[in-house]
């Protein structure tokens, strides 16, 4: 079981700026949740305060019913995946999807052949088998992004977290790629945060999402219950108007 709870979480900088206010919720063992909103709304500080990149002002955060503030990123068990791929250029594929795995300690330190089998599975879930022994550089963008999701992937974390990270690739391999991350998380059952402003992505790729403007929660529930229900003035323009603007569109282009 592994869930993670934000109680009361305030980030508040050093000129005041609060840029989330009493954050109150709550990501079930292996849910895939949606961090929603406009750019500055809290999303991304939210993720990073999780990630212990940010310090939490007030309040505290719990995984799996213990407190973790105060714990260094690397002593939480979480995975990344941002906007950037981050791939190390010099090293191929396999060194790349290895190289967290190789640089473990102590307890916590594998054994070659299981790094070996593990690259080989991860290769072969994300259709990577092939490109094994080719640089980051000979790769299309949406490749160059599994290598990234599936370098987070290997070391089995505890709570896979995902900061915008399609928003570097084209339309159409935005549509791919969300197929194949929601088609990842239900064969490996990961709890899941994905942080994202664009709404579609959203309702495709969500369990729940938790919708944030300004630092406030806004609403918290699946995606079509956001969608018949909003909580708000705000969640109506933001997701409901916003969606069937670009369903009137779709709509007016083909009857054309």
């Amino acid at each position: 079981m592994v869930s993670v709870k934000f109680e009361q979480v305030t980030k508040r900088y050093e000129d005041g700026t609060e840029a989330v206010i009493n954050l109150d919720l709550e990501v079930k063992d292996g849910e895939f949740l949606v961090l929603l909103g406009p750019s500055g709304c809290g999303k991304s500080t939210t993720l990073r305060m999780l990630a212990g990149l940010e310090d939490i002002s007030e309040g505290e955060i719990k995984i799996d019913g213990v407190r973790i503030n105060d714990l260094p990123a690397g002593a939480r068990g979480l995975g990344m995946v941002f906007q950037s791929y981050a791939l190390y250029p010099h090293m191929n594929i396999k060194d790349n999807l290895s190289f967290g795995l190789k640089r473990l300690k102590g307890d916590k330190k594998i054994d070659p052949a299981e790094i070996k089998t593990r690259v080989k599975q991860m290769a072969e879930m994300l259709g990577l088998s092939e490109e094994l022994t080719k640089q980051p550089k000979e790769l299309s963008g949406g490749q160059r992004q599994r290598v990234a999701l599936g370098r987070a992937l290997i070391k089995q974390p505890k709570v896979l977290l995902m900061d915008e990270p399609l928003s570097n690739l084209d339309a159409e391999l935005r549509h791919q790629m969300r197929i194949e991350i929601r088609r990842l998380h239900e064969e490996l059952g990961t709890t899941t945060i994905y942080v994202t402003h664009d709404q579609i992505e959203a309702m495709t790729l969500a369990d729940r999402i938790a919708i944030l403007d300004k630092g406030v929660l806004q609403q918290h529930c699946p995606p079509m219950e956001a969608y018949h229900n909003p909580a708000n003035e705000f969640v109506e323009g933001f997701l409901v108007k916003h969606l069937n603007d670009i369903k009137a569109t779709a709509d007016s282009l083909f009857k054309e």
